[in-house]
């Protein structure tokens, strides 16, 4: 293998999950780094090999480093000093030497399983992560101010969920609660100076008081005054109100209505004022007069219509007519043909009618019409299209000449040659050419679509995520993805809208100038080259 390298590379399983902090990763479940044996550090070139450098030394079977010039031997587990903590304990510990925590002005995190759950505040004060949610628990911890040692203690339950905090605004331990007539006011009013609060429900009088609750007595002068509601006869004179109530006898009797009063409708003979709109049927057996009438809905004509004022002459423009339906006998509307007004069609290409025939033909090397060579027939001839001929594509083999533009999806069922005209191709695909694929660049998240083949992806403005299109009916196609700006900080994720990548669910490059080549079976994605 030639050139350079510039891409990050894992090696065994789950390639398509790598750490975006390393630039080699390994992952296996039975298998491990193989570093070089190295018999003789003294040997030539590594004597002069750089700082980092990684050998396992055959003569004392240790892993040795570069580091400023020489082969440094990795410590081993047992060999500790006594500035570490064990993870068993430590023995002969001074409280006034040794202490677990920082000297930099940082606060000290404690964490399980990675995620942090106590953190020692820079300021010595503590900060609880993970402290869970329960509703059934009355324990809490209290703090003495002398010591600060922190003790636990039992609350009432009512402290959590019963306690009242404040009533009317006070917040006392003593609340009492009367009431009182001699307000006039109704409403409640709190006392903070007692802390007593008063409910005031007045009581109403015949002068001052207004609102508040009835006695016994007035409720009786009420109830006395009830008298029943007999309706009477219909009346003769009209009323303004429509409904006249005897004040005495109790009797409610329903007006007539005319000109200048509501009311109701009699059998006798009234004059009635403002429009009125039937909506359904209206009979007048005696006769209808009426100084103007609209009809909006459908009319019945028993006799005969006539009309005394010819009405005024239609527009020009107007070509509906009113006929009549020999079957039902209505009067219907029908829209006629302008040439029904100014004239019928009396010519077609100089063939006079009755009867004009139109047919189809291919004669000539344009699309043309042929009116002179037979009587009555107008004849349209759309030659077969060739190399100088204007027409149409056909079932069978043609030669066309000019520049053709397809918008949308060309499919060659057999072969195709591009590039050299007349010769017959030797593949499926044969391009006697340069090639050119659509290329593009992308700053944000986006999808990529089928007119995508090479997709350039820059990170400098944050992450970014390119979805890939469904996999369902597209077997073959592939993409080249790359990524070409944003550093590491800034990940590439590339994500199939269905089916897997390389047997993951997402593939993410963090590395500058890496690129991969992906292609799909129709069910998933994999990964081609990188």
């Amino acid at each position: 293998m030639s050139g350079s390298l510039k891409a990050q590379l894992k090696i065994g399983d789950n390639p398509a999950t790598i750490n975006k902090a390393s630039i080699l990763e390994l992952e296996s479940l039975r298998q491990g780094l193989l570093l070089p044996r190295i018999p003789d550090t003294l040997a030539a070139p590594l004597t002069t090999a750089p700082n980092g450098m990684l050998i396992f030394f055959t003569g004392d079977a240790s892993l040795r480093v570069r580091r400023n010039g020489v082969w440094a031997k990795l410590a081993e587990l047992g060999v500790v000093t006594q500035n570490n903590w064990s993870t068993t304990g430590n023995t002969g510990t001074n409280p006034t030497t040794n202490y677990i925590g920082t000297t930099d002005a940082q606060g000290l995190s404690i964490r399980t399983a990675g995620t942090e759950a106590i953190r020692v505040n820079a300021d010595q004060s503590i900060t609880l992560k993970q402290v869970p949610v329960n509703g059934t628990l009355v324990s809490v911890l209290v703090i003495d101010p002398t010591t600060g040692n922190v003790s636990k203690r039992s609350l009432s339950t009512a402290a959590f969920d019963d306690a009242i905090r404040s009533l009317n605004g006070l917040s006392r331990r003593g609340i009492t609660i009367r009431t009182d007539t001699a307000n006039a006011a109704l409403g409640v009013t709190a006392n903070d100076v007692d802390s007593t609060i008063t409910v005031n429900i007045p009581k109403v009088n015949a002068t001052t008081q207004k609102t508040g609750l009835l006695t016994y007595d007035d409720w009786l002068a009420f109830s006395s005054k009830q008298r029943a509601i007999t309706v009477g006869a219909f009346g003769t004179a009209s009323s303004p109100a429509g409904l006249v109530l005897d004040p005495t006898t109790g009797v409610l009797t329903l007006t007539p209505a005319d000109a200048a009063n509501p009311g109701a409708i009699s059998i006798l003979p009234q004059q009635l004022k403002g429009p009125k709109t039937f909506l359904d049927s209206l009979y007048a057996s005696g006769g209808l007069a009426a100084t103007g009438a609209r009809i909006s809905g459908n009319a019945i004509v028993g006799g005969g219509l006539t009309l005394t004022t010819a009405p005024a002459d239609a527009a020009t423009t107007e070509n509906t007519v009113l006929i009549r339906n020999t079957t039902t006998g209505n009067i219907e509307k029908k829209a006629l043909s302008p040439s029904a007004f100014e004239g019928a069609i009396t010519s077609v290409n100089g063939q006079k009618g009755p009867d004009i025939h139109l047919k189809t033909g291919t004669a000539g090397n344009n699309i043309a019409l042929d009116s002179t060579s037979v009587t009555n027939t107008i004849t349209l001839n759309v030659p077969d299209a060739a190399v100088a001929a204007r027409g149409v594509i056909t079932t069978g083999a043609q030669t066309l000449a000019g520049f053709k533009t397809l918008r949308d999806t060309l499919a060659v069922g057999s072969s195709a040659v591009i590039g050299a005209s007349g010769s017959n191709p030797n593949s499926t695909l044969q391009v006697t050419g340069s090639v050119a694929m659509n290329i593009r660049s992308l700053t944000s998240s986006g999808t990529i679509t089928e007119t995508d083949y090479t997709v350039l992806v820059n990170t400098s403005g944050g992450a970014v995520t390119v979805q890939l299109p469904a996999v369902s009916g597209k077997n073959g196609r592939m993409y080249n993805i790359k990524k070409i700006g944003g550093g590491i900080d800034n990940a590439l994720t590339i994500t199939p809208t269905s089916g897997q990548i390389e047997g993951a669910t997402s593939y993410i490059i963090y590395n500058d100038w890496t690129s991969v080549t992906i292609q799909t079976d129709g069910a998933n994605w994999y990964v081609i080259r990188k």
